[in-house]
Parts: structure tokens; C-alpha cells; sequence
């Protein structure tokens, strides 16, 4: 433990990072079962959050959630979301001989990146394991949705029948609306039609799962999206019919087997949108109903905000703390974050997949003006070297929406490309504010610029005192400039990020 204390202060004393991977990846080397050991001396256990869109926003919203009611949360709150990210978390809290230094009402809250689930969950042994969405993302990294789904189910199987042999279960928290995921509660027998619920003494009744999901079908549409990634049964492999999809493969469905969407004992009954202010939701529980106003805008927040709620029902957490919890969450770094620079709000948004990127730009639209916009690509292996996927993102919908825009990031020519296809570089609108710089030829206000500290200057440059820079960017591209932001002093270290 004392070299993975000296590995974290040494990272975070050369400003080479925040010392949240590199302790744990020691302490690992050091002893491979550390782990193991540090998770088995969590006092209330530990609940870990996966899935390809939503994991960090989701921890975050149930860490104030599990604040409220009277646990104390030990968690990954950087993102650094591999075995050793959780290993250093916990590693932090432990002495010299490795023994957890946690109050009584300690319980670990960890996110884990999809791939290493199958690591994570076998040494951690959770209580809760949140399951978000599973979408296309990292191709080259993690392959085709159904080599995650083999993955998932493979531990989960593992870790099931190990420890309901020891007499102690674990409880999937699992999102109806994503038919893959669904299916992870099946056992392989098709979608269990009714969710976990919990009787007033605490005995638990039905199968080990509790299911979240959105009743309020004015916000969906008939049939998948174009960048939907599940069109079959995971069951039996018919077709899929939606008679409500909500965002990508995410919505209502049934197959000609009589495999359905199940029902969810968490669900958002009402919705409605306040622009980007945030969302009006009507929670429907087992114990109750609850109206929440949620201070984040977007479908996709609705769902992250059901996925915690969900995880703390399972946890046995009252309404009133649901409640409070959600109603004071804060945006996590870089995820629907604001940031004041010089008089202008720079609003980020990541998007880091086809799915994510439709949300993204869905979500923006909520207001109506016109845009100023940074949008930045980036290739590195956190991203997946593979960017093709932008081609399977509706970027159309920004046509005759912009103002000003700037593209970045390392594959900033490619996205240029793509949103020239798209029409809207052709169909910018009039702007006051025309800098100076490499454009796009035809196009005064947009210019490209790989460099993204340059990138934030020009477009801040472009947008007035008062205004908004809306940015759009890929998980590298958005660490990088969160890092620009924290060296000029606009925004603190990302791994000092945390619920309030």
C-alpha cells in the first residue's frame, strides 16, 4: 500500500494525472488479489455500474442518493473505471498493511468499463451490479455488442451460481428498454416478465432482478433508429418489433416468439422536458410514486436517473432520499458540464458513439437558437481507433441550426468531411462574429483546427460575452480539454470531481 500512496502523490505532484490508475495498477503487480482483499473489507458490501453510455452520470446520481440515506460511498469518483482504477479508489482508503480504513456505513460504488467486467465482478463480489445499455462502441477494442453481451453473460453466470451456493445472491438492476440487457436476467429461458420486489419485512420475492424502463410513450417513435444495434431476439433470434423506440434499439418491444420487453418495477411514468434546464419525471415504485426534478436535460439522463433509482431500491433506499439525491445532482466532468470563460458558458457534451452522439445533438436541440458549436474527433486507443462510426451518427439534424462552428481533435479533416456530407457547413447561419483563420472553403465561420487549445480560442472568439460554446467530444478530446480549462484556471482537476 505504501507504494501505491508514493505512485498516486508522485502523479498528481508532476501534474502528470491524478494518480487514479496508476497506484492500483502497482498495488496489482504487487499483489494480484488486492482487489479481492480490499473489496472483501467493504462493511455494506459493494455495487458496481457498467454499460457503454451512462456508467459515471449514474454513479454520480447514486452516490448523492445513498448520501441521503445514511451511507457513506467509497468510489471510483475519476471514471478510471479498469481493476486497477477501483483497486487505487479503495487502495486510498486502506493503511500500510492493507486493512480498509471505512466508517460502519461504508458501501462501494463502483463503474466499470464493459470489458473489464468480467474481471472487476468476480473480485469484488457486489451486492448490486447496474447494467445501463449495451451499444456499438470501441469496435476494435471490444467487437460487435454480442461479444459484450458473451462476456457479461459469462461472469454473471459465474458469479451467480458461485455465490448462491454460499446462500447470498446478487441482484442485477437491469434497463427493460434494451433487449440485450433484458436478456442478461433470463438464464438463457427468455425475459423474466416481472421485476424484484421487496416486501415491507425485506424478504425478497420473484427472481433476483429489479428492471427500469420508460412508460411515457409520447417521447418515442415506431421501429429502431438507423444506429440501433439490436434488431433480434437475444433469445431466440426473430426479428424484433418495436411498436415504441425511444433512442437507438432502446424503447418497447416483442418478438414473434412471445419474448417482450419485461416489466419494470422502476419506471418513468411521466416526462417532460424544461429545454436544457432540465427534466420533470413521475417515478413509479413498489413503494410509492415520485415526482423528481431532475437539474439535467435529456432522454438519456432520464434513463440514468432510473437506472440509480433503480439500484437504490435495491438497496432498500426510502423515496425521500431518491428524491433528494437526483434533485441535487451535479453534471460529472465533461457530461452535460458547464464552464465560465470570460463571460461565455462553454457547455460540454460527450459523445463517443453513434448512439451517444444522436443523444448529444438531440439533446442540444432542446434549444432552440442557433449555435455556436466545437465538435472535436479524436482516434487514441480510449476512443477506438476506428471512426467510422460517425457515419452512422445523424448529424443532418445540425443543418441550418449553427451559428459558428469549429472542428478539432485528431481526425478533425475526417469529421469536416462528414458534416460537409451532412450539409450543414453549407447551411451555416449569418454570424456577427467572423474571426480570422483556416476555414472551410464557402464557409467563413468554420474553420478546422486540430490543435484543441486553438480550437477553444477560436470558437470562444466567435461566440459573444453572454453567449454559449457548445461542445461536442470524444473521451480523449474531452480530457484534453478539460485539461486546457484546469490549466487557465476555469474548472478543478477532473479527479477532484464529486456528487454534492
Amino acid at each position: 500500500m505504501v507504494a501505491a500512496w508514493l505512485a498516486g502523490a508522485v502523479s498528481r505532484a508532476t501534474g502528470r494525472g491524478g494518480g487514479t490508475a496508476l497506484p492500483g495498477l502497482l498495488a496489482e503487480r504487487i499483489d494480484p488479489d488486492v482487489l479481492r482483499t480490499l473489496a472483501r473489507q467493504l462493511p455494506r458490501g459493494a455495487v458496481v455500474v457498467t454499460g457503454t453510455n451512462g456508467k459515471t452520470t449514474t454513479s454520480h446520481m447514486l452516490t448523492g442518493i445513498l448520501r441521503r440515506a445514511g451511507l457513506h460511498p467509497l468510489r471510483n469518483a475519476s471514471g478510471s473505471n479498469l481493476a486497477r482504477g477501483i483497486a487505487t479508489a479503495m487502495a486510498a482508503h486502506a493503511d500500510w498493511t492493507g486493512r480498509l480504513r471505512a466508517p460502519a456505513n461504508t458501501v462501494g460504488l463502483f463503474e466499470t468499463d464493459e470489458a473489464a467486467f468480467a474481471r472487476v465482478v468476480p473480485a469484488v463480489e457486489p451486492r448490486v451490479i447496474v447494467v445501463t445499455n449495451l451499444f456499438r462502441d470501441q469496435l476494435d477494442r471490444y467487437g460487435e455488442v454480442d461479444t459484450v453481451a458473451g462476456i457479461w453473460r459469462e461472469a454473471l453466470r459465474v458469479e451467480t451460481g458461485r455465490r448462491e451456493g454460499a446462500g447470498a445472491g446478487t441482484l442485477l438492476v437491469l434497463n427493460a428498454d434494451d433487449p440485450t440487457v433484458a436478456a442478461l436476467g433470463s438464464n438463457g429461458t427468455g425475459f423474466p416478465q416481472r421485476s424484484l420486489s421487496l416486501r415491507g419485512d425485506g424478504q425478497e420475492v420473484g427472481p433476483p432482478v429489479v428492471y427500469f424502463g420508460l412508460d411515457d410513450v409520447r417521447w418515442g417513435h415506431e421501429g429502431p433508429e438507423h444506429a440501433a444495434d439490436a434488431k433480434v431476439c437475444p433469445a431466440c433470434g426473430a426479428r424484433l418489433r418495436y411498436p415504441v423506440c425511444f433512442y437507438g434499439h432502446i424503447g418497447h418491444y416483442t418478438c414473434t416468439s412471445g419474448h417482450r420487453r419485461p416489466d419494470p418495477a422502476v419506471r418513468a411514468i411521466r416526462v417532460d422536458f424544461r429545454g436544457l434546464a432540465g427534466t420533470e419525471i413521475m417515478l413509479a415504485t413498489p413503494d410509492g410514486e415520485l415526482g423528481v426534478t431532475l437539474p439535467v436535460p435529456g432522454l438519456h439522463n432520464v434513463y440514468n436517473a432510473l437506472a440509480a433509482a433503480a439500484a437504490a431500491y435495491a438497496l432498500r433506499a426510502p423515496l425521500p432520499a431518491i428524491r433528494a439525491g437526483l434533485e441535487a445532482f451535479s453534471a460529472a466532468f465533461g457530461r452535460l458540464e458547464r464552464v465560465e470563460v470570460g463571460g461565455r458558458t462553454v457547455f460540454l457534451v460527450l459523445a463517443k458513439n453513434p448512439v451517444g452522439m444522436n443523444e448529444a445533438l438531440r439533446t442540444l436541440a432542446l434549444d432552440a437558437a442557433p449555435k455556436h458549436l466545437l465538435l472535436a474527433l479524436n482516434d487514441l486507443d480510449a476512443d477506438g481507433r476506428d471512426v467510422s462510426w460517425i457515419w452512422d451518427a445523424d448529424f443532418e439534424r445540425l443543418a441550418g441550426q449553427v451559428r459558428s462552428l469549429t472542428v478539432s481533435g485528431r481526425r478533425a479533416e475526417d469529421l469536416a468531411v462528414r458534416l460537409k456530407y451532412a450539409g450543414v457547413l453549407d447551411a451555416l447561419l449569418p454570424s456577427p462574429l467572423v474571426g480570422e483563420g483556416p476555414g472551410v472553403r464557402g464557409s467563413p465561420a468554420a474553420h478546422v483546427e486540430p490543435d484543441l487549445a486553438r480550437a477553444l480560442d477560436g470558437a470562444l472568439s466567435q461566440t459573444a460575452p453572454g453567449e454559449t460554446l457548445y461542445v461536442v467530444l470524444t473521451y480523449t478530446a474531452m480530457l484534453a480539454l478539460r485539461r486546457v480549462l484546469t490549466d487557465r484556471g476555469h474548472a478543478a482537476p477532473y479527479w477532484e470531481d464529486d456528487a454534492r
